[in-house]
């Protein structure tokens, strides 16, 4: 069965997740900052005691990674879970980790208020294309440069606070 942690920089093995992410060709996404990050959480897919996948998220108000206004819904500057990165070992795949760690992040994000989880996948991800759409995300076409099958993914995790049918 895996296991998902969370860990902080802090954590006695965060060497170890260091490795499996650069394993993963993913280190610069791991240690990625912006001022309009308003928090960083990150998550480890464990199995027995070896680190075999990660996610890491940030907390950001939704539209300003565009350079854009926060999108407000009565007054609210709504939030998202951004996954800016995300692997699993080649070894372990295909064998629930990936999907133990979106869900733990959505369960996180939950936590944390967030409106919705967004991630953007590369053309050349088809396993991470075909976890997202059996969870049930959304899909959108996000084309970067030659990669014409790049998308981002979108999971609401709450409904807009008031009545039903308000608009």
């Amino acid at each position: 069965t895996p296991v998902v942690e969370r860990w902080s920089p802090e954590h006695p093995r965060f060497a170890e997740l260091l490795d499996v992410v650069a394993g993963e060709q993913q280190t610069r996404y791991l240690g990625f900052a912006a001022d309009w990050h308003l928090s960083s959480h990150v998550l480890v897919a464990l199995d027995g005691t070896e680190v075999v996948g990660f996610l890491r998220f940030v907390v950001q108000h939704i539209g300003t990674d565009d350079d854009l206004p926060p999108v407000r819904l009565r007054g609210e500057a709504l939030t998202e879970a951004k996954v800016i990165a995300f692997g699993v070992v080649p070894r372990a795949r295909r064998r629930g980790f990936g999907t133990e760690l979106q869900r733990a992040a959505l369960a996180w994000a939950t936590e944390l208020g967030c409106f919705q989880v967004r991630s953007r996948s590369d053309g050349d991800r088809p396993e991470n294309h075909e976890l997202k759409l059996k969870m049930g995300f959304g899909v959108h076409p996000a084309p970067r440069g030659d990669d014409t099958a790049s998308v981002y993914f979108v999971m609401p995790l709450r409904a807009p606070r008031g009545r039903h049918g308000a608009g």
